[in-house]
């Protein structure tokens, strides 16, 4: 039988084919083998990356025609399928196996740093009355204030009543010992006014009693004559509370039920996805921030900071960690590969030419 030949042609280009993915390999392999052997290269891609992001301008990195729907989109597509049930587990089971280490939070913070937040906090500070009024005059703290008013006038009238002595035996005690009966009878009679039903009178006397201390809160926060006092108050408490143990911290945190937290965080976050304004509340967000900055480059922004010169060796040296990383990752080598082939090739040979 005659034997086929194959067509020169298309075996000469076969035979280029042949040397082209040789030659290719072997431009991949040197390629690897440089950025994996010589630690300069990830030294000098970190830098040209770093120069890279300190020259653009900052609005590229916040452009809302590109940044909004992203994020809108994202956040929509995150709330439709949730894994409530494996957060909770995952939140759970971290609240079990977390342990306090003795001795209060503040031994977790170095003292200069305490040292400056407690400058900080006992600096004079007077906020707006406006605020200060919408914080504390609402239906929440008026029941709080109340009760303390409440039973701390029925205590009073407790314990005065029972400390009066009775002065009607004291012979001779004239008028003092009568006044001491009438304050007595007084004291009793307000006890016994307020510890039944807390009739019209009393409830009138707590709720203009509540008024006013309501009113003594905002002017006492708001008011520059107390900046002071108020400023001790911000440095004590915070004092106090870094003075508990890290015990009282972690029960507290144990509270938190993990299924009613992350059902609230998914209802939070559903809210925000689905409300109609987010793509103009974000775009007006941003935009405001581009239109100031126009083309201010990263690098600019950071001028005379201080900040560049602090960290760009750290983040230098960073980058350059996960650069090696890269380098060494299979799926590095096939992106390499497959960027060095041909357009509209494979690097194989095709299935009718012969081997």
């Amino acid at each position: 039988m005659p034997t086929a030949t194959a067509d020169p042609a298309r075996l000469r280009d076969h035979d280029l084919t042949r040397l082209r993915d040789h030659d290719l390999t072997r431009l991949r392999d040197h390629v690897l083998t440089r950025l994996r052997d010589e630690p300069g290269q990830a030294t000098a891609l970190a830098q040209v990356l770093l120069d890279l992001v300190l020259a653009t301008p900052v609005r590229e990195f916040i452009d809302p025609t590109r940044i909004v729907p992203a994020f809108v989109a994202g956040l929509r597509a995150s709330v439709l399928a949730p894994a409530p049930d494996r957060l909770a587990a995952a939140i759970a089971r971290h609240q079990r196996q977390a342990t306090a280490r003795p001795g209060p939070l503040a031994e977790r913070i170095p003292p200069e740093l305490q040292r400056a937040l407690q400058t900080a906090l006992r600096r004079p500070f007077t906020p707006g009355r406006e605020i200060v009024r919408a914080a504390v005059d609402h239906a929440g703290m008026r029941t709080l204030v109340r009760t303390i008013l409440h039973t701390t006038l029925l205590d009073f009238a407790t314990r005065l009543r029972s400390a009066m002595p009775d002065t009607a035996w004291i012979p001779g005690a004239g008028i003092r010992s009568k006044l001491m009966g009438v304050a007595k009878g007084v004291a009793s009679a307000v006890g016994a006014e307020v510890e039944r039903q807390l009739e019209d009178r009393v409830r009138s006397f707590v709720d203009g009693a509540l008024g006013r201390a309501i009113d003594m809160i905002v002017e006492r926060a708001s008011d520059p004559r107390f900046a002071g006092d108020m400023a001790s108050w911000r440095g004590d408490a915070v004092r106090s509370i870094l003075d508990l143990p890290e015990s009282v911290f972690l029960a507290e945190r144990r509270k938190l039920d993990p299924q009613q937290l992350v059902a609230d965080l998914h209802a939070a976050a559903t809210a925000v996805a689905r409300w109609d304004r987010l793509p103009v509340e974000a775009t007006a967000l941003l935009q405001g921030l581009v239109d100031e900055l126009q083309q201010t480059t990263i690098g600019e922004l950071l001028a005379d900071t201080g900040f560049v010169e602090a960290w760009r060796g750290p983040l230098a040296t960073e980058v350059e960690h996960h650069l090696r990383r890269l380098f060494v990752d299979p799926g590095f080598t096939d992106w390499l590969s497959r960027l060095l082939e041909a357009p509209g090739t494979s690097g194989h040979v095709p299935p009718d030419m012969p081997g």
